[in-house]
């Protein structure tokens, strides 16, 4: 496996495989399914909870409740 270490490295192979994610232009669970294989999907969750308007977590919320078996 490549190990990149370097930062200036990684930011250019970080931009090369978002210019293939929008080659493809990638969807929401194709997204999903590369984040759950490289183990950043909770990471991400927590992420994104931690910088979202209160206001969307509210929505999302009272979406999730009306999920059936949430």
């Amino acid at each position: 496996m490549l190990k990149i270490t370097e930062i200036p490295q990684k930011e250019l192979v970080a931009d090369q495989v978002i210019g293939m994610l929008n080659s493809i232009e990638v969807d929401g669970e194709t997204m999903q399914h590369i984040l759950k294989n490289t183990n950043m999907e909770d990471q991400m969750l927590r992420q994104l909870l931690l910088q979202a308007d209160t206001e969307v977590l509210v929505q999302l919320v009272m979406e999730r409740r009306e999920l059936p078996n949430a």
